[in-house]
């Protein structure tokens, strides 16, 4: 396979894919192919080209991914209704390879999860909306025959810093499940040298992090280094899911936290580690980083 030198982005500018991109620019030529082009230019480096299209317009998607080697994509399922009538994931994924038919595509690689990783699904008890849409899109890329990686993370540190709100860090249900917490700035260099060697890639990539953490101890351990006057609070799945009855996105997110809390990922990255290597983000580098970054070193020290 020649190098890929150039590579479209869709979902560029999402809280996963703004530093991928953002890493995939230092080493390639990027085109984030986005909704919004102003969102995007305050979000990405100057030498991303930015141009405007959208998963449900086929022509509009053709015209923007006319003359790349590769894509990467960055979409996120986020309902638990099974019958919306377009789902990015799987009715944007078809538009997708509609649209790209007749080009030269090499490589494509898509952002996914453990819950939609083949090995794993002997261990879930019930799966998430979000991972039965996105294997399904992951079907339509498979049967394309372009040569493709499907990514699959567990959770990621980023998810952390979302959960604040106020003065406390917050979840919700179970916090014993360990999980091997990854943080994005791994995740993306692992994702810049796949497309460096495509062919070396399997279908299928699991993407843990460093060490096993249980939520509860995650969450301490990143209140510690990040800001310790932040209080930790854990609500009770059920009241999750009564104010769900009223309000469809509270709906999704105790859908989405049961999931979380009902099963526990074995170590599945060996092979990863292997040809990309190991994670070195520890949740106490990456709540450093986060702290640094939005000035509480000068402001608490």
């Amino acid at each position: 396979m020649k190098p890929i030198r150039t590579i479209a982005v869709i979902g560029a500018t999402g809280r996963l894919g703004a530093p991928v991109a953002t890493e995939l620019a230092r080493h390639f030529e990027v085109r984030a192919v986005v909704r919004s082009p102003d969102k995007a230019r305050r979000m990405l480096p100057d030498t991303v080209e930015i141009v405007r299209a959208d998963l449900r317009d086929v022509p509009g998607l053709r015209a923007a991914l006319d003359g790349v080697d590769a894509i990467y994509l960055n979409l996120a399922t986020e309902t638990a209704d099974l019958d919306l009538p377009f789902h990015e994931e799987r009715d944007g994924v078809r538009n997708l390879m509609t649209a790209i038919e007749g080009l030269n595509i090499r490589y494509i690689a898509k952002i996914g999860s453990l819950g939609a990783y083949p090995p794993a699904l002997g261990n879930i008890r019930r799966n998430v909306v979000p991972n039965l849409i996105r294997m399904e899109g992951h079907k339509i890329i498979a049967d394309s025959g372009i040569r493709h990686t499907f990514f699959a993370p567990t959770h990621f540190m980023e998810l952390l810093p979302y959960m604040i709100s106020g003065r406390a860090l917050r979840w919700v249900g179970n916090t014993r499940v360990r999980i091997w917490w990854i943080g994005v700035a791994d995740y993306a260099r692992w994702v810049v040298e796949a497309f460096q060697n495509p062919e070396a890639m399997p279908e299928h990539c699991p993407v843990q992090g460093p060490e096993a953490i249980s939520v509860r101890q995650a969450m301490e351990r990143f209140v510690r280094a990040y800001d310790p006057s932040l209080k930790i609070r854990v609500a009770p799945l059920w009241v999750m899911r009564m104010i769900g009855l009223f309000n469809p996105k509270m709906k999704f997110v105790a859908h989405l936290f049961a999931y979380f809390g009902d099963h526990e990922d074995p170590f599945y990255a060996e092979e990863t580690w292997e040809k990309l290597g190991r994670p070195t983000t520890t949740l106490e580098m990456f709540a450093l980083g986060l702290r640094e970054s939005r000035g509480l070193l000068r402001a608490r020290d």
